[in-house]
């Protein structure tokens, strides 16, 4: 018997592997892009925030809404997640569910570049880029002799 295992290198798996494992789910591990691992501990309404070099990134378990229950509003300094569904039935009798987090922007993002994305677990996905950052400029200093 063998197993393929992907290498943190193979975008395209990792993605496809993603979206097979929920990541809330905790027997099953997470492995990040760069071939980490998290450990959450797999409670409903979870979330996890990263802020690296290229980007502001929040994963919110939303399991329990569709995307159209859901709505995001951002604005120059904070995005605020609502989530709301109307009484269903479930196995254990009828349910309603509302909830609103509200995560704080670092002041290097861009405000504009805001996307989200939501996978068939209920995992959203929010991500700000980061502002560009200008290299330093050779500025020539002229000298001013005096003799």
């Amino acid at each position: 018997m063998f197993a393929v295992c992907p290498r943190p290198s193979d975008d395209n798996l990792m993605s496809l592997v993603s979206e097979f494992i929920n990541p809330w789910d905790y027997r099953s591990p997470m492995l990040y892009r760069d071939g980490t691992l998290a450990n959450l501990s797999g409670r409903f309404g979870d979330s996890e925030v990263q802020d690296t070099d290229k980007e502001f990134r929040v994963r919110l378990d939303l399991r329990h809404y569709s995307p159209e229950e859901v709505k995001i509003i951002s604005d120059n300094n904070r995005i605020k997640i609502s989530a709301k569904h109307e009484e269903k039935q479930d196995n254990h009798g009828f349910v309603s569910r509302e909830m609103t987090r509200t995560y704080s922007l670092p002041k290097d993002v861009d405000p504009k570049s805001v996307t989200s994305t939501m996978n068939s677990h209920g995992t959203l996905t929010i991500k700000v880029a980061k502002k560009a950052i200008e290299p330093p400029k050779e500025v020539n200093i002229p000298i001013d002799f005096k003799g």
